[in-house]
């Protein structure tokens, strides 16, 4: 009896101690810290009201956490667009330029790709410093809608839903305040340094 006795009392701590965070938006930014590399092809479609046809891209999304992004569209137009840190550099498109500057001298894109950025790094305190956030879903299906708190922000882009399942984004629907939607579907291609 000692011994059972003993065996429950030793037990007890480890069981208190071995609470889990109910799911919700703290435990779906810690799965999303976990992933530390990632690559992704991507197809998007873009409507609005003042084309008469959708347009179409394709492309390649990379993430080195925490503060690298890279998206490199392959068609119809070669472009890329990198956030490294607070440094943005936008190149190919039609003139085939390369512009580079920092987040603060273009703060309306940087709410927008510092909040996506955010949300890939599990980072709680910056995703609710720029947004209102609204999640809803399960762990395996997940939706979460971001609304620009920064007035700038707005002026381009009205929400941004970003879709997943786990710790991988599935596809992000940006809204602009004129009514254009842009429809991105994510296919994970490689995950690495993933807990």
């Amino acid at each position: 009896m000692r011994r059972l006795l003993l065996a429950v009392l030793l037990f007890a701590p480890v069981c208190a101690g071995a609470q889990t965070i109910p799911w919700g938006l703290d435990a779906l930014m810690q799965q999303m810290a976990h992933v530390k590399k990632a690559t992704a092809s991507f197809t998007a479609q873009k409507t609005s009201p003042l084309l008469t046809t959708p347009l179409s891209a394709r492309g390649v999304l990379v993430y080195r956490a925490p503060y690298y992004m890279r998206k490199t569209t392959l068609s119809p137009v070669h472009e890329v667009f990198i956030l490294d840190h607070d440094r943005i550099t936008m190149s190919g498109g039609p003139g085939g330029q390369t512009q580079r500057f920092s987040t603060s001298d273009a703060p309306q894109i940087a709410g927008l790709v510092t909040g996506i950025r955010a949300v890939l790094a599990g980072d709680t305190a910056t995703l609710t410093r720029l947004y209102s956030v609204g999640l809803r879903g399960t762990e395996g299906t997940w939706q979460l809608r971001l609304v620009p708190l920064d007035a700038r922000t707005r002026k381009i882009v009205k929400s941004i839903t970003i879709a997943g399942s786990d710790d991988r984004v599935t596809g992000i629907d940006t809204l602009a305040p004129s009514g254009g939607l842009t429809r991105m579907h994510v296919t994970e291609t490689i995950t690495t340094d993933a807990h």
